[in-house]
């Protein structure tokens, strides 16, 4: 663990560097549906980005994620594994069943790296099915909610502290209003307006004992809300500038011996302050843009946690018309657009209210969560100073979810149970016939939709780590375990289940209602979070859900058969084309190629009437380093190569079959033909009864199809009506996003 030294506000503030592991990196995903609202039955369309938002390369570590759709049971009831090489890009259509009722359904994605830390950090989209968003066409929604949250989850007399409040209607639509503070006695103390995201902070010095009221107009409605009570306990408060934090802890005095105190953010990880002090500066090696104060005590349980950012920075502006008539073409741009950006961009209507921007997505609610709903409408604003401010009131009620501050502590690099996935692969254990291990082998595996071929060592407890291509989900492999002479031979294969972590949906969605029947006031999920044993209750660690591998042991392979014509040729065909002789069957096969060349005695003379012919594949030599030659079975006996030349001339009035065989096929009649084989009946030859396998028919989770980017597509205005265009600009170093509302007319 790094520390980092502390002095006092009147000394000069000291630097220190973060290094892997204390960093603590994961991956973020954004996560966006084309729309929000479908009919059972429909195809939901998903796209989004997996990002490293720790790296000034915002390209991930892992090469595939996982996709789901669960419904409010949290129930699974879709699941994808997709490939993001595409710098983090991904593209997936998950089919919906026309008998699910309706609701509210959600999606759900992670990579495995990300499963080291909280499922908290999976990004959840709600998405409804059968369901209808209200209409916003007359307006807004009747009703105030008012949600207040104190910073760091209390209030504590005597010292300035601050009170985070949203105001939303029964939409949850944001509502700009004046507030003001008042004591019991009526007396203003301050006022406030909220933002165009319904966010407002108060600060003021809450003296013991006494009560606090937030009083105000909104829409006609008058609303009069009692601030918590203050507490006694020790509290964090802090300031970010640049590379300088400040920090102040009162409600009591604090000591080395009964606290300790931790910094995270992305950029310099995880820190602890070698002295923790009543006030002081914090000089950071590089300037983050949040970070998170937690105070612990000697136990390492969260006394009090607080999270700041520093200054909000736009790096351009979205311009947009404010009106189109049916037909027209939607455009828009940017000044200045950041050099190599990347953009998604989409329209959706005006009463979406669940559309999100990826710069909400991966910097901030990956990592945090608060009982104030995410100001999504800051985005519409182009002022850098307001968008700050409510990202500060946000992050001021906010806890930090991705991991726990004990675990991180105390297990460091050991809390990395999972690397990410760069490649796709699939283990498991072999034993004999004895029930012991298969040790000082190869397992063999016949990729049975393109032939490829694959191998892995079989180490001394009879374990296997399989590494191969891409492949598609249903796709299968014939796997066959080789002793150390390369002979096949009897084992039982016992695959590993695949595990994914349990659905974890701390905020289920609830269609919200035209009218409230009064209006509703809230606070914050309050003070005992904040409390010792705290983590303990908000980090729900459920197992992992375990999927039984999809196999089929032990059984004879799947006949043969014309998986396509051009590699069979039956008494049919042979009529149908008037071939005279094996070879000219086999000429007409693509993949094979039969060379003949001339035998030489061992003064270098060529002997007369003696030929050598060699028969090969063009998949050229596979991943065990062995020819590619095509062994001939004649009658499912393997012919040697000097007979080769016999059977090739052999005439077709006495062949009923020629067939060119799948690698894992072979393994029914032969050895070592990892290239396939092929097998010549003739007419008077009679199918051998239960010709047994020794391998196993694996079908691991394969690859849902997925798409690369596609250009941006104009928007046209088909129908009138309220809409809203959201961008979100990908750059080397990190992510933005806007929102322009605009007219159809």
């Amino acid at each position: 663990m790094k520390w980092i030294a502390c002095f006092s506000l009147l000394l000069s503030a000291v630097c220190a560097s973060a290094q892997l592991p204390e960093d603590f990196r994961s991956e973020q995903i954004f996560l966006s549906a084309d729309r929000h609202e479908y009919m059972p039955g429909d195809t939901v369309e998903v796209e989004g980005r997996v990002a490293c938002m720790s790296e000034q390369d915002l390209r991930p570590y892992s090469r595939y994620l996982y996709v789901e759709l669960f419904n409010g049971a949290d129930s699974v009831l879709v699941r994808q594994k997709l490939s993001c090489k595409g710098k983090g890009y991904f593209h997936a259509r998950l089919v919906t069943d026309y008998e699910w009722p309706a609701d509210v359904y959600y999606l759900r994605a992670y990579t495995r790296l990300m499963r080291n830390f909280s499922p908290e950090s999976f990004p959840v989209q709600p998405v409804l099915i059968g369901k209808r968003f209200p209409d916003l066409s007359n307006g807004r929604g009747k009703g105030i909610r008012c949600v207040v949250a104190p910073s760091g989850g209390r209030l504590v007399a005597g010292s300035m502290q601050s009170v985070a409040v949203q105001l939303t209607d029964a939409l949850t639509l944001p509502v700009e209003a004046d507030l003001y503070l008042q004591d019991e006695k009526g007396d203003t103390l301050s006022t406030i307006r909220t933002s165009v995201s319904g966010l407002a902070r108060l600060n003021f010095i809450p003296q013991p004992g006494a009560r606090y009221f937030l009083v105000g107009n909104c829409d006609g409605e008058s609303l009069r809300v009692e601030l918590p009570e203050t507490t006694s306990g020790i509290k964090i408060q802090g300031n970010l500038s640049g590379g300088r934090l400040s920090y102040e802890i009162f409600g009591g005095k604090v000591s080395d011996a009964d606290y300790r105190l931790y910094l995270y953010d992305r950029k310099n990880g995880l820190s602890r302050l070698e002295t923790v002090r009543q006030r002081a500066i914090v000089s950071l090696d590089k300037e983050p843009e949040v970070v998170t104060l937690f105070l612990t005590d000697k136990r390492l349980d969260i006394v009090s946690e607080y999270t700041v950012s520093g200054k909000y920075h736009l790096t351009g502006g979205l311009s947009a018309p404010d009106t189109l008539r049916t037909g027209d073409t939607l455009r828009y741009c940017f000044a200045p657009f950041p050099e190599n950006g990347k953009v998604m961009a989409r329209v959706v209507a005006d009463n979406d209210l669940l559309a999100s921007h990826a710069e909400a997505s991966l910097d901030f609610l990956s990592d945090y969560t608060s009982p104030l709903r995410f100001p999504y409408s800051l985005y519409v604003s182009d002022d850098a100073v307001e968008r700050g401010n409510d990202l500060k009131t946000w992050l001021s009620t906010a806890t930090f979810g991705r991991f726990l501050l004990k675990d991180a502590v105390e297990k460091d690099t050991a809390v990395y149970a999972y690397l990410p996935e760069q490649e796709m692969t699939f283990g498991g254990r072999i034993v004999n016939r004895k029930k012991r291990p298969f040790v000082g082998g190869t397992l063999v595996a016949y990729h049975t939709g393109n032939d490829l071929v694959y191998d892995a060592p079989i180490d001394g407890d009879g374990r296997f780590r399989m590494a191969v291509d891409d492949f598609r989900e249903g796709d299968s492999f014939f796997l066959q375990a080789v002793t150390a002479k390369g002979k096949p031979d009897f084992a039982e294969i016992r695959m590993d289940d695949e595990t994914y972590p349990a659905v974890v949906n701390r905020n289920p969605y609830r269609v919200p209602s035209p009218y409230y029947a009064g209006s509703e006031v809230s606070f914050g999920s309050g003070e005992m979070e904040y409390m010792a044993d705290r983590d303990g209750m908000r980090h729900l660690r459920l197992p992992d859900v375990t999927v039984s591998a999809r196999m089929r042991s032990d059984g004879p392979p799947e006949p043969t058969n014309k998986f396509y014509s051009m590699n069979f040729a039956d008494r049919e065909e042979i009529e149908k084309w008037n071939y005279r002789t094996v070879e000219d069957i086999l000429k007409d096969m693509p993949g094979i190629i039969i060379t003949k060349s001339v035998v030489t005695d061992d003064k270098g003379n060529i002997i007369p009437g003696v030929v050598n012919t060699s028969v090969t594949s063009t998949r050229g030599p596979s991943v065990l380093n062995v020819s590619n030659s095509l062994p001939i079975l004649l009658d499912g006996t393997r012919i040697e190569q000097d007979q080769y030349d016999f059977v090739l001339h052999m005439p077709t009035e006495e062949v009923e079959t020629v067939e060119l065989l799948r690698p894992w096929q072979t393994n029914a009649y032969t050895w070592g033909a990892v290239n396939g084989a092929i097998l010549v009946k003739t007419r008077n030859y009679t199918d051998k009864a239960d010709l047994s396998s020794k391998g196993t028919m694996y079908t691991p989770m394969g690859l849902s199809l997925s798409a690369e980017p596609s250009e941006e597509k104009a928007w046209i205005a088909s129908e009138k009506g309220s809409y809203r265009l959201m961008v979100d600009v990908f750059t080397s170093s990190g992510v933005q996003s806007y929102e322009h509302r605009f007219v159809v007319e």
